[in-house]
């Protein structure tokens, strides 16, 4: 494969220059394009010093229109300097589903050349073995590109920090969009032994905006930034969708920016893969009689949220 260096991205910023190496690593693996909030928290992220973003991968039917998309939001950002890569065609089993398009693309992102030709899963493990044990994958779409990179590379595993995901749902019987797209990718993840932090469907409810009062916020600013993002939630609201924003994707970021603002709990969680109805689900394990539980818990699940101070680090950074 080619590496990210022979595609001609630079992956010191300037933090690492300085010597710098408080500020957490993050790669956010995403299927933006979809549902808005994926944008968002790419634009969250950029914004976000206790972070820094090394690189995006993209993840769903179309990926190398959604690659286009985060180039173009990563670029009107002044972060040109991160690579890009396009994941997998298709799910481990399967194919992606038929309606699932990136509805925020537009014509005038094909000019976009800085997208990386390194596949995902390869970009993947490039970083991690470039910052052993430092980076922590922000993962909030299907995934895919991460099982892949799991079975492809024996040492991915011990070389990543941690994933902090949104998937699943942890209070209620639920087949959430990122699990039932590639069920078998999330379970390869599930059980792989990496540090897991999730961020479940029921708990991201408590966290939305009126879309309208979304883009008209971001359009008052006024920044090149926030002209883009205005953009892409008009474009999300032309295709009929009526409802507010939810703020999925906010919350795996909210949780290594500002630890405070979520509470996790411990559970021991396995991805159903064959059920007839529960195909794609998450499935807890529930000890009400102090019942031994067949194995360790392996995912740190996020019960809670401070929605108020969310919502405020939300606006300040995604929005500008």
């Amino acid at each position: 494969m080619r590496s990210l260096v022979e595609s001609g991205f630079n992956l010191c910023c300037s933090n690492c220059r300085m010597g710098e190496n408080r500020i957490m690593k993050i790669i956010i693996d995403t299927d933006i394009g979809g549902d808005i909030d994926d944008a968002l928290t790419l634009a969250m992220a950029v914004r976000s010093p206790e972070v820094e973003l090394v690189g995006v991968t993209t993840v769903g039917r179309l990926p190398e229109q959604r690659a286009a998309i985060a180039r173009s939001i990563l670029n009107v950002c002044g972060r040109k300097d991160v690579p890009v890569a396009s994941g997998s065609n298709a799910p481990l089993t399967g194919a992606w589903r038929e309606d699932d398009l990136p509805n925020q693309y537009g014509g005038e992102m094909e000019p976009l050349v800085a997208v990386s030709d390194v596949r995902a899963e390869d970009m993947l493990m490039e970083l991690v073995q470039r910052y052993p044990g430092e980076v922590t994958i922000i993962a909030i779409g299907a995934m895919t590109n991460l099982a892949l990179a799991i079975r492809k590379f024996p040492s991915f595993k011990s070389q990543i920090k941690s994933i902090v995901l949104m998937g699943g749902a942890y209070a209620y019987h639920y087949r959430e969009w990122n699990i039932v797209a590639d069920p078998e990718a999330a379970e390869v993840v599930f059980d792989s032994g990496i540090p897991l932090i999730a961020s479940g469907f029921e708990v991201s409810l408590k966290c939305s905006i009126p879309a309208e009062e979304a883009a008209r916020h971001a359009e008052s600013n006024r920044t090149p930034s926030s002209l883009l993002i205005a953009k892409l939630i008009r474009r999300w609201q032309a295709v009929g969708i009526q409802r507010p924003i939810v703020l999925f994707d906010v919350i795996p970021l909210t949780t290594l920016i500002d630890p405070k603002l979520v509470k996790l709990e411990d559970r021991l969680v396995k991805v159903e893969t064959a059920g007839k109805h529960t195909r794609g689900m998450t499935f807890t394990f529930e000890t009400p009689l102090g019942e031994r539980l067949p194995d360790k818990p392996n995912v740190k699940v996020c019960v809670d949220v401070d929605e108020k101070a969310l919502m405020s680090l939300f606006m300040d950074r995604a929005l500008r």
